[in-house]
């Protein structure tokens, strides 16, 4: 019984974050964002691949909304999950990963803060 019940949460939270990817793949990053905000409390029990690719969406979804220091946070958390070989992502996320770390990384020594994003 409690494996069932288990197993059946697990398929749930699979399905919620295929929902949450597809869409943030739609570019609706709000509608990503609150599927994401709503596995939040699931996510440390998520497998590595998952809990990787989870963060790395809530922070790509935090990105594309311009809140950035949120995105720096997640984004920091997905490298950290993921390793050096990008663990659960796929080749482009682990691209655009570094590319958007590289952009948030803070100017200031003694600020954790991400720098203001460059004007159009």
């Amino acid at each position: 019984m409690i494996f069932a019940l288990a197993l059946g949460a697990c398929a749930a939270t699979s399905s919620e974050m295929r929902r949450a990817e597809e869409a943030y793949d739609q570019a609706r990053f709000d509608a990503a964002r609150t599927w994401l905000v709503d596995l939040e409390d699931i996510a440390p029990s998520m497998d590595e691949p998952m809990r990787a690719r989870y963060f790395y969406l809530r922070g790509m979804a935090e990105y594309r909304l311009g809140h950035r220091l949120e995105a720096l946070h997640y984004l920091e958390v997905a490298h950290e999950i993921a390793g050096e070989n990008g663990r659960g992502l796929r080749e482009e996320q682990r691209d655009l990963l570094a590319r958007t770390r590289a952009e948030l990384e803070p100017v200031d020594p003694l600020s954790h803060r991400p720098p203001p994003a460059a004007a159009d």
